[in-house]
């Protein structure tokens, strides 16, 4: 437990589940935002109930993967070969003590795997069976590769192979004219940052990747720094969008050095990372909580499913750009 004392005014929490496009009408999306209200609402009550961040942002995480709405445990996306290929990051921000997997496709909770990379090993990133093998030597519980596959994901599998392309859960207008990809009604990345009430920070993510990626291929969740981040003097950061582009801006660190070097403002730094990912070819967002407790959700995609919250009570639930910014 933190040694300074617990204020639940300083409790903040944030989630995404992923930012991209939306096929045309397709409207309100009323069962993400259900779903994003309940689950930032469990996280909020973890955070009330005296949990700290990384409890918060944990719990949170667990719940998108449990949602086949998002790309992410079940109902994550396929690789070429029909299979999942699932990728978590966790961090604490008052060591930075952090733990991630990559290409897991038999642990039921990839982002409670890399909690305990982080807490009961002496490393910090597993890949596949090695990252299989230490979940069953801790006692997580395992399931087979078909409790991740929905039909959905079967048929989008099946558009982008007759199609020869890899889908992204961002497509632009460019992408869909140059390689016809169709749109993911069920958007990418999951995540959650979460301030508690000592003010610590934390951050998680989880995702299934690119719908017929390569087998083997890995973006930007599971590599801490890129697409999570969290440290105490600056902010807890989840993103969300084209993998590749998220690593080349190191958009994590990228917004921590802003903020800890040059003294920015958590939605300039945000935004700056942001900026470069897009100058990089890619698109997306993230969520932010800063260590003032400050929110940021800037996202250069079509929409992003966001959902955020204050020790208030009150949940907020985003997806397109006229849903407006956190309070």
């Amino acid at each position: 437990m933190p040694a300074s004392q617990a204020e639940p005014s300083r409790i903040r929490i944030a989630i995404h589940g992923g930012a991209g496009d939306l096929a045309p009408g397709a409207g309100p999306q009323p069962l993400q935002r259900a779903a994003l209200l309940r689950i930032a609402s469990a996280a909020r009550q973890v955070l009330l109930d005296g949990g700290t961040a990384l409890d918060a942002v944990e719990a949170a995480v667990v719940l998108l993967e449990e949602c086949p709405l998002f790309n992410a445990g079940i109902g994550g996306v396929l690789n070429r070969d029909g299979l999942p290929e699932l990728d978590a990051a966790i961090q604490r921000g008052s060591d930075r003590g952090c733990g991630a997997v990559t290409g897991v496709m038999r642990t039921r909770s990839p982002i409670r795997l890399a909690r305990a990379v982080m807490e009961r090993s002496p490393h910090v990133l597993f890949s596949g069976p090695g990252a299989e093998q230490l979940g069953r030597e801790l006692g997580l519980p395992e399931v087979e590769p078909a409790y991740f596959v929905t039909h959905e994901r079967l048929v989008q599998l099946e558009a982008a192979r007759s199609k020869g392309i890899i889908t992204l859960d961002h497509d632009s207008d460019f992408d869909r004219a140059q390689k016809s990809a169709p749109p993911d009604p069920a958007f990418g990345t999951v995540g959650a940052v979460a301030r508690d009430a000592w003010g610590g920070l934390a951050a998680a993510t989880s995702t299934g990747g690119l719908t017929n990626k390569h087998p083997g291929r890995i973006g930007d969740t599971p590599l801490v720094g890129m697409g999570t981040f969290a440290d105490d003097r600056s902010a807890a950061i989840s993103c969300t969008g084209t993998g590749e582009s998220f690593i080349k801006a190191c958009f994590g660190h990228e917004v921590h050095a802003r903020m800890a070097y040059e003294g920015w403002e958590l939605s300039r730094a945000c935004q700056h990372a942001l900026d470069e990912v897009l100058h990089y070819g890619g698109r997306g967002g993230c969520i932010a909580i800063d260590h003032e407790g400050r929110i940021s959700l800037p996202f250069n995609s079509y929409v992003m499913f966001r959902a955020w919250g204050h020790a208030d009570g009150e949940i907020h639930t985003g997806v397109g750009p006229e849903d407006g910014p956190a309070p």
